[in-house]
C-alpha cells in the first residue's frame, strides 16, 4: 500500500466518478482504475459499489476513508511542526471564505492592524470544497466535515429580510406577506451559491414564484443592483451591510417567509494548526461577536 494509492482512493471517493477523479489528479483513467484495483486486492476487500459510471464507498471503503483522513491529518501536522521549527511558514495560513465575503476587507483590515507580518492565502467563492487544498480555516454556511481534525463553531444566525427601494409601492407597508410581492420585479441570487440555494428552496417550499428580472451568482452584483433602486430582493440582515452601504433601502420582514441562515467557522484543531491560523481563528470569532 502506497501513499499515492491512498491519494487516488480518496479523490475517487470524493468525486464518486473515476474519470472526473483521474482528470483532477492529472492521470490516465486506466491508471487510476488499476491503482484502486491493486489496493482492493492488497486489502482483500472491495472498496466501492459501482452503478454505471458512478462509484460509491461501501462499508469497507468508508472504514478506509476514515483512516486515510487521519493519515493525511498526521502528515499535515508533521509538515506544520517542521515548518514552525525551521521556517517562517508558521506565519502563513490558507483560508477559504465561502460566505460573508462583504465583510472580508474589514476582517482583514482589523487582522493586519494586529498582525502585519502574517501571510493569509484567501480562497473565495467558487472554491471546490472537495479540493485537496488543505485549508486551515473555512468560513461557510455549513460545518466543514471534510476532516476529523477540524473543529467547528457557529458564528452567527441572521434573518433574511426583504430590501425595498424607497419608491417601491410596498415601501410604506409595515407588514408584508409573500403574496404582496406577486408580480413586482425582483433581483435574486441563483442557486449556484449556498445562499441562493437556500432562498430558492424556501420560495419553492412556500409555492411562490418571484418575478426575477436580474439573477446572478455574485452577491456583490445583487447588492450593487439593489443600489440602483430598481427592484426588491431578499438579503441577509447583517453580513451584507445593507443598512450602512445603502441607507436609502428599506428592510422588512416578510411574515410568512421565515428564513434565516447560519454561518460557521471550521478550523484545524490547535495541535494541527500553525500560529497564523490560530490567530486568524480567534480574530474571526471576536469579529463576529461584535456583529
Amino acid at each position: 500500500m502506497t501513499f499515492k494509492q491512498l491519494q487516488f482512493f480518496r479523490k475517487a471517493a470524493e468525486y464518486e466518478n473515476i474519470s472526473k477523479a483521474a482528470k483532477e489528479l492529472f492521470v490516465a483513467q486506466p491508471a487510476l482504475s488499476k491503482a484502486i484495483k491493486d489496493l482492493e486486492e492488497e486489502l482483500g476487500f472491495p472498496l466501492f459499489d459501482r452503478s454505471g459510471k458512478k462509484i460509491f464507498l461501501n462499508q469497507n471503503g468508508q472504514i478506509l476513508f476514515k483512516h486515510v483522513q487521519l493519515i493525511q491529518n498526521n502528515l499535515l501536522q508533521l509538515e506544520h511542526e517542521l515548518a514552525e521549527a525551521n521556517t517562517q511558514s508558521a506565519y502563513s495560513a490558507a483560508i477559504s471564505i465561502r460566505v460573508a465575503s462583504k465583510l472580508l476587507p474589514d476582517i482583514l483590515r482589523t487582522f493586519y492592524l494586529r498582525y502585519p507580518d502574517y501571510n493569509l492565502k484567501i480562497y473565495q467563492l467558487g472554491q471546490n470544497p472537495s479540493s485537496l487544498q488543505p485549508f486551515d480555516v473555512v468560513l461557510d454556511s455549513s460545518p466543514c466535515s471534510s476532516s476529523p481534525a477540524m473543529e467547528c463553531v457557529q458564528l452567527l444566525e441572521e434573518k433574511i429580510l426583504l430590501a425595498l427601494p424607497p419608491s417601491h409601492p410596498l415601501a410604506e407597508k409595515e407588514e408584508l406577506q409573500l403574496s404582496d410581492l406577486r408580480g413586482y420585479p425582483c433581483s435574486l441570487l441563483n442557486d449556484s451559491c449556498s445562499l441562493g440555494r437556500l432562498l430558492h428552496s424556501k420560495l419553492e417550499a412556500a409555492r411562490f414564484q418571484p418575478n426575477i428580472i436580474f439573477e446572478s451568482d455574485n452577491p456583490h452584483m445583487i447588492r450593487d443592483f439593489l443600489g440602483l433602486n430598481l427592484t426588491c430582493s431578499f438579503v441577509p440582515e447583517k453580513t451584507w451591510n445593507i443598512k450602512k452601504d445603502f441607507p436609502q433601502l428599506i428592510l422588512r420582514e416578510v411574515k410568512d417567509f421565515n428564513c434565516s441562515r447560519e454561518i460557521f467557522l471550521s478550523f484545524l484543531q490547535k495541535e494541527y494548526a500553525v500560529l497564523a491560523a490560530r490567530e486568524f481563528t480567534a480574530h474571526v470569532k471576536d469579529y463576529f461577536k461584535s456583529l
